[in-house]
């Protein structure tokens, strides 16, 4: 073999791997495009999420009227969690009624069911990987749960009135698993 020829299967074996490097590389850059417009969609439904919830009337009525309600009686829910005479379980079955009490004077039903059925959604969107996890999490973790742990006595009066144990199910496991109805 010549040094010619030596020279040239060097050069057409450097070729085919510069080529298959090219590829690879190549192949690679695709996959991180991909997966960064994957993120930037997900992102952008997380961000409608947002914008319904600040945006849309009835949702933006209904948290109105459901802070309005609570703040115009933390002063009476307030006495009763601190009242040193009750023991827990006299302590939730006063507060369990007194929520129950709050939302039926209030007419707070419709309300609630919107803002339920809508964190319901969101976590259904996170859960399919359609929303972005963090993004989401920052926008509603903190009123979902804060909702949840505040009108957990109605969401199970809902399940024992519509003889439903599921009812809400997703959003309860969710945002606080620790909680359980007594039937």
């Amino acid at each position: 073999m010549t040094d010619q020829e030596i020279r040239l299967q060097l050069a057409e074996i450097a070729g085919t791997w510069v080529a298959a490097l090219a590829v690879v590389i190549g192949g690679l850059f695709g996959i991180y495009q991909y997966l960064e417009h994957k993120s930037a969609v997900r992102v952008d439904r997380s961000m409608a999420f947002v914008e319904r919830y600040h945006g849309n009337s009835m949702l933006v009525d209904a948290r109105l009227k459901i802070t309005q309600s609570m703040a115009n009686r933390t002063a009476q829910l307030n006495e009763i969690l601190q009242d040193p005479s009750l023991k827990a379980k006299d302590l939730q079955a006063k507060y369990d009624n007194e929520i129950l009490t709050l939302i039926a004077e209030d007419k707070l039903n419709g309300a609630l069911e919107q803002l339920f059925t809508f964190y319901e959604q969101i976590i259904l969107c996170r859960e399919l990987d359609l929303c972005e996890e963090k993004v989401a999490g920052q926008f509603f973790d903190t009123d979902a749960q804060g909702f949840v742990n505040t009108y957990y006595p109605y969401i199970c009066n809902v399940r024992k009135e519509w003889h439903n144990p599921e009812q809400y199910k997703k959003v309860t496991q969710f945002y606080s698993p620790k909680l359980s109805c007594e039937f």
